[in-house]
């Protein structure tokens, strides 16, 4: 049996020549010598350094597995926002949501002391499926423009993964755009409807419901009690 996954298009080899790739260096080289450092990329700059090196971005960020904080290091190398027209911009794990399986699939690059994941493109994507501006629509075009990938099944398939990003926001953060952005990726990509509730979150909790052993819903039953209901109303 082939053991080919549906992200396999992607090999994910780094270009450190790349500004972000560049950038990224000079901060490496000014980490101490005496530990180790792990740090994950997100936003942007993965595109450029794994897909075009033409990819074009303000800024360049990452965040330490620890999330220990890099704000002040950074300024004292002159890396920051306002120091440098391509700059670093420390972030915490919290800062990038996307799908359970971005650990499985992103390459790890090592570069003396530091070790360095990049994270797939499709994690990149459905992370931008947060906020979806211009630009972030921009980069689902160009990776499919790129690579033919991802299709719409194969979104699909990756959104069902990451069902737990369509739950409601907790009460005092902004709303959770996931779900009216993702039909406006649909409309604006492939000029399809999506229905979240029915495409997206019923199909990946009936799969997990499975996965834990419960016995499917009794659909004949609940149609009769709600027979059974409405008789007794009227």
């Amino acid at each position: 049996m082939s053991s080919t996954k549906t992200w396999d298009w992607w090999r994910g080899d780094a270009d450190w020549s790349t500004p972000a790739g560049r950038l990224l260096r000079a901060f490496f080289d000014g980490l101490p010598t005496d530990r180790r450092f792990h740090f994950i990329l997100f936003g942007s700059a993965p595109l450029q350094l794994t897909l075009n090196r033409t990819w074009t971005s303000a800024d360049v960020d990452f965040f330490s597995d620890d999330d220990e904080d890099h704000h002040e290091r950074i300024r004292r190398l002159g890396l920051g926002k306002g120091q440098a027209d391509l700059y670093l911009e420390p972030g915490y794990r919290l800062s990038f949501r996307t799908t359970p399986l971005m650990a499985e699939r992103a390459k790890i690059v090592s570069l003396g002391q530091v070790t360095v994941t990049i994270p797939h493109p499709l994690d990149i994507l459905i992370a931008k499926l947060a906020r979806l501006d211009a630009k972030d629509l921009l980069a689902f075009r160009r990776v499919i423009d790129l690579t033919g990938h991802p299709t719409q099944e194969e979104l699909l398939q990756e959104l069902r993964n990451a069902v737990d990003l369509f739950r409601p926001a907790f009460d005092d953060e902004s709303p959770n755009l996931y779900p009216g952005n993702s039909v406006r990726l649909w409309r604006e990509l492939w000029q399809a409807p999506l229905d979240v509730g029915q495409d997206i979150v019923a199909p990946a909790l009936a799969r997990r419901r499975a996965g834990y052993g419960d016995p499917p819903p009794d659909y004949r039953r609940s149609l009769v009690d709600g027979l059974g209901t409405s008789e007794s109303r009227s």
